[in-house]
């Protein structure tokens, strides 16, 4: 009896410590965690938060191929905080938004690859992030 009890506990506490392992954000905050994508008449959509962290929430986003729209949530209490992808013509990312608000951008993937996304505003303070475009 007193074996199964060690045991129980045992694995509980290394249940506990994986999950604990496996939600951490990533550096000061920002998740590691790619973001969850519905699909709504075709076009894939995305909610981003950005807050008074520097750090984009999830800082990775994972999509197929095609439309894509993109909301950013500034949830903080003091900078404004935009999304921009560099390597995409300028009108494709969302534009300044201050706390408290939300703005979104629709825009056509890019070729399958991983691309650098960013708040053009807070770059050096590492608010940058990843969009995976997965192969068709």
């Amino acid at each position: 009896m007193t074996r199964r009890l060690i045991l129980t506990v045992a694995t509980a506490a290394t249940a506990v410590l994986l999950a604990a392992c496996g939600s951490s954000g990533g550096t000061k905050g920002g998740s590691t965690a790619s973001a969850a994508v519905s699909t709504v008449d075709g076009v894939q959509q995305i909610t981003v938060k950005a807050g008074d962290n520097y750090r984009f929430d999830p800082a990775t986003i994972t999509v197929h191929p095609g439309k894509v729209k993109i909301t950013l949530i500034n949830d903080g209490q003091g900078a404004p905080h935009n999304l921009q992808l560099p390597s995409l013509p300028v009108g494709d990312w969302v534009p300044l938004t201050s706390a408290g608000q939300s703005a979104s951008a629709t825009f056509e993937t890019p070729a399958p690859g991983t691309y650098q996304f960013v708040c053009s505003i807070h770059e050096r303070q590492g608010q940058v992030g990843k969009l995976v475009v997965l192969p068709s």
